[in-house]
């Protein structure tokens, strides 16, 4: 089953991207492996098995999460929305640090965005009418009652009042332990300069063609009405 995204994700010419690249091992705008950083003390991989399944979403920040279309509706359709939704904001700073998000390693907001927060409250709302919600959903355990609403309804719990922006640079890992800290140190010295003057001026849609496969970067679409298209 094809599934689409809609993320925040930095242009594909822009530093950010070829950084968050390398650090995954994987550019979903290219379809190419990419070659990650070496950890001080860490072999390939080691390190590769701390990243296996963030790396298969590509370098992102979930804004609507992957779901399948509607029979009536078409990818050229989808992109369409899409681009008018961009056309609706202004480009934002997003300053963004690294930062533990539970048990896994990411970029997050240095603070609160307003613009942020409803351009994601726009894309969930705005792409859920194409979304075909005929399959049941599989249960997910951790979550409180307000997230178990929200992902019966949206399929997905960190909608809304419960959005939590992040750009992930690692699976699971123990707090603490010698992996996340060398992980943790290398992300500060190689996302170091890159992150303060950070601006938001469009949004991305990805594509998962079968399920398990990777995401691959469909197209950037511009708040200014560009529309790159890209190999997914």
């Amino acid at each position: 089953m094809t599934r689409y995204a809609v993320y925040y994700a930095p242009r594909p010419d822009s530093e950010l991207w070829r950084a968050g690249c390398e650090w995954l091992g994987w550019d979903a705008a290219s379809g190419e492996a990419a070659g990650p950083p070496r950890l001080d003390g860490m072999d390939a991989e080691t390190q590769a098995g701390l990243t296996r399944e963030a790396a298969r979403y590509g370098w992102h920040a979930t804004l609507k999460a992957p779901f399948a279309l509607r029979r009536d509706v078409d990818q050229d359709s989808l992109l369409r929305r899409v681009t008018a939704l961009a056309q609706a904001f202004q480009p934002f700073a997003l300053p963004l640090q690294v930062d533990w998000l539970g048990d896994f390693l990411a970029l997050r907001p240095q603070h609160v965005s307003p613009e942020l927060d409803e351009l994601a409250a726009a894309c969930v709302a705005g792409f859920e009418p194409l979304a075909d919600r005929a399959a049941p959903l599989k249960p997910r355990a951790g979550l409180d009652a307000r997230q178990q609403t929200l992902y019966r309804r949206w399929g997905y719990p960190y909608v809304f009042e419960q959005f939590r922006f992040h750009m992930t640079l690692s699976d699971s890992l123990a707090r603490g332990s010698q992996a996340a800290d060398a992980l943790e140190k290398a992300a500060r010295r190689r996302f170091a300069g890159l992150l303060d003057g950070l601006e938001v001026a469009g949004i991305a849609l990805f594509v998962e063609r079968e399920q398990g496969g990777p995401f691959r970067y469909l197209a950037y679409c511009g708040f200014d009405g560009e529309v790159k298209r890209y190999g997914g």
